[in-house]
């Protein structure tokens, strides 16, 4: 256990502890709250959603996704028995440092409407994102032999996730009591890996003064409760390395007297040093469907580039050290939950191209679904890969490609290539209505394709997030324009597309 020993343990002027380990995997966070169960509400599960849906310094709620379309950034939450744990990573320091920026705000300054609990928790209907995630995990329970369930505690066999029938029974006043109470700084601890402190430090002065905790709970039994839950393998099962790193160096030091002991903390010097995921003069820029956080960044980042003169041979080596890169980022897969409707399109495209005059073939794509699910598949070829790629990171990001996860009609959407990019791929999980979606694709393909503000502004992320994945001074991805990227958006759209 000698290799988990952190190099540092701060606690902030807020009460937020702080361990920060040195390591080469990157740049990655952990929030650790500590989130008591008393019933089946899922108001614990409930307020992880919320706080990624908006803060007064990222209010737009297609942040998150932009944010890890747009970038490297990894960014995500999950609820258990007692603990919620928020965390991001990224192989770039800027990138890394917006993210936990965003996490920040969500944590402490989150903004809590009552119009948007219908589209991220249950409208009493079909539409809500947690309420399809419920729908989805009930069914799987219901196919499952374990005698146990993934979203109960042993101990008081309250579901945590809370239950589809009654998840929508919550009000705005739950949400609020529940993040007044728990979502304080001496009741959350901050895990990371390779951060400038000072910057953190910094970030922690721009939030807001929180109110008094309400009494009734302490820091000492929550992290007993927490305590208890370490060994549970759901901990660990779903989290990359890096993540369950920093997990094993949260309970490590959990019950340690050096940690307990808050007097032995070292504080932290404010230093106000400009940091790319500042968002106080974020105001001034130009409207953009693009959230301007993102704009700040690609800006910081083009010019890192130009200083290392790589610009014009693409992100050479130099100019990914200068950005702070440890490593190349992972790629992303398609979820296995469309593994089979994966296998029906690629027959159903494969059967297209033998259908068709080789001499005048043009890309064709295929609309498949099943009761919840959707997935649109098109070949791509050999000289398309580049330009598809970093196609797909831009219509990932798209506000209106994103409107059916902020509505609520589904659980998750995303376009990617796959298999060494020789398909691009759109999915909507968990959805009310696949076959809406499946025909919904088109005119959105074709609205950005006339976006030119739009692509033009993530374009610069999209080279750069490519370079990064790939490590490769790439002069075919520099040297991708606005129009490259419409005129195959437009392609894409116009191409033959049977629903199967």
């Amino acid at each position: 256990m000698a290799s988990l020993l952190p190099a540092d343990i701060y606690r902030h002027q807020n009460g937020l502890k702080h361990i920060n380990v040195s390591n080469s995997d990157g740049f990655s966070a952990l929030f650790v709250v500590n989130t008591p169960i008393f019933d089946n509400s899922g108001v614990a599960h409930a307020v992880e959603h919320m706080v990624f849906r908006g803060s007064t310094a990222f209010p737009q709620p297609e942040t998150l996704f932009q944010l890890t379309s747009l970038t490297d950034a990894k960014i995500n939450a999950s609820t258990f028995a007692n603990t919620t744990y928020f965390h991001c990573q990224s192989q770039c320091a800027h990138t890394f440092m917006l993210a936990v920026n965003y996490l920040l705000n969500g944590l402490f300054n989150p903004i809590f409407n009552a119009e948007d609990l219908p589209c991220e928790i249950h409208d009493g209907n079909d539409k809500g994102v947690i309420y399809q995630e419920l729908i989805a995990s009930e069914q799987a329970e219901q196919k499952s032999t374990e005698e146990s369930s993934n979203n109960k505690n042993d101990k008081n066999n309250f579901c945590y996730g809370g239950i589809s029938a009654s998840i929508g029974d919550l009000s705005l006043s739950d949400l609020t009591g529940f993040h007044q109470r728990f979502y304080q700084a001496s009741n959350i601890t901050l895990v990371t890996a390779n951060a400038d402190i000072e910057q953190i430090s910094y970030l922690m002065t721009l939030l807001p003064k929180q109110s008094k905790q309400i009494q009734g709970h302490t820091q000492d039994n929550a992290q007993k409760r927490t305590q208890k839950n370490k060994n549970n393998e759901h901990h660990q099962k779903k989290y990359p390395a890096a993540i369950n790193k920093l997990i094993a160096h949260y309970h490590l030091w959990l019950h340690t007297p050096y940690y307990q002991k808050i007097e032995d903390y070292k504080e932290i010097k404010q230093t106000e040093k400009f940091l790319v995921c500042n968002t106080d003069s974020l105001a001034i820029l130009p409207h953009s469907n693009l959230i301007p956080s993102l704009v700040t960044l690609s800006n910081k980042l083009v010019k890192d580039t130009i200083n290392e003169q790589a610009i014009d041979a693409g992100i050479s080596a130099m100019a990914i050290k200068g950005m702070g890169i440890k490593k190349p980022a992972n790629k992303t897969l398609l979820p296995n939950l469309f593994n089979k409707l994966c296998r029906q399109a690629k027959k159903q495209l494969t059967i297209n191209e033998l259908s068709q005059n080789k001499a005048n073939c043009h890309p064709n794509h295929v609309g498949v679904s099943d009761q919840r699910n959707a997935l649109w598949l098109t070949n791509i070829g050999a000289t398309e890969q580049v330009l598809a790629t970093m196609t797909s990171y831009i219509i990932s990001a798209y506000p209106k490609f994103l409107a059916p996860r902020c509505q609520g009609l589904c659980y998750a959407t995303q376009a990617l290539t796959i298999e060494k990019s020789a398909y691009l791929a759109i999915y909507n999980a968990f959805d009310v209505n696949p076959d809406t979606r499946l025909k919904e694709v088109t005119l959105c393909l074709l609205t950005l394709s006339q976006d030119k503000h739009f692509i033009s502004m993530s374009l610069a992320l999209a080279k750069i997030k490519y370079c990064q994945i790939e490590q490769v001074n790439n002069n075919q991805a520099m040297s991708i324009t606005p129009t490259d990227i419409s005129t195959y958006l437009q392609t894409l759209a116009n191409s033959h597309h049977p629903k199967v």
